[in-house]
């Protein structure tokens, strides 16, 4: 494990400012700013080393303070790997003038994130519901037997402590134990352009705290370890 000096340790305070009553109170923003650079150097470092492993991506980092765009409320800070520029506008390009706008935001996309609550720090994949074609392109994949064994196998050699979601829905299906049955179940009921997709890793606050600077690597190695899936999940035209 390479240590983790060129990225910050969290602190008791970068969660505070992230619970209820202070999630609209701009006089935390100078507070969620020091986070959302802590999070994003861990992105960062994320692209550089998925560089080195032959895999292109770009990085962002989220609202930290009150917006429109977040109902005025900062329920968690996020930074994120996503497809590159170059990847981005390819997209844009085949979708045409109507469709390209969504294609080529960094958001609009499956992305690789590490984000903070008031409660834990997570590294995760996500599929945005309006990146169908990526959502299309897996369901369409897993619809074979190959193709779900393929991705019954990558979740399966991922990091104990993994666990794929779907939107806001409670039901946890365990990487660890992923099998053909609970898939199928999960992809009939997954529809892209209205569900996200999540596989997400977490660490609680306690933990993060105790772990000081090594947090951040942990996170960095959780996130990389999702590039096989990442790399799965992407559409190309």
């Amino acid at each position: 494990m390479m240590a983790a000096l060129y990225m910050e340790a969290f602190l008791e305070r970068d969660f505070l400012a992230y619970e209820s009553h202070r999630q609209d109170d701009s006089e935390y923003n100078a507070l969620r700013l020091s986070v959302r650079r802590k999070l994003k150097s861990i992105a960062d470092e994320c692209v550089k080393r998925a560089k080195a492993l032959g895999v292109a991506l770009d990085s962002q980092a989220g609202l930290h303070h009150p917006y429109s765009f977040n109902n005025f409320r900062v329920r968690e800070q996020r930074a994120y790997c996503c497809r590159s520029k170059r990847e981005r506008s390819k997209l844009a390009k085949f979708f045409g003038e109507a469709l390209g706008k969504d294609a080529e935001t960094h958001y609009i996309q499956t992305v690789i994130e590490v984000s903070l609550d008031d409660q834990v720090v997570e590294a995760a994949l996500r599929i945005h519901p309006q990146a169908w074609w990526d959502g299309e392109h897996l369901k369409k994949r897993v619809a074979t037997p190959d193709g779900m064994a393929a991705w019954c196998a990558a979740l399966k050699s991922l990091p104990a402590g993994f666990v794929l979601r779907m939107h806001d829905w409670k039901k946890n299906y365990w990487a660890a134990s992923a099998n053909p049955q609970e898939m199928r179940e999960y992809f009939e009921s997954y529809t892209p352009g209205n569900h996200w997709l999540h596989l997400v890793r977490e660490l609680p606050r306690e933990d993060a705290l105790e772990m000081g600077d090594a947090a951040a690597e942990w996170l960095v190695e959780s996130m990389l370890t999702l590039l096989p899936v990442y790399q799965m999940i992407l559409w190309e035209p």
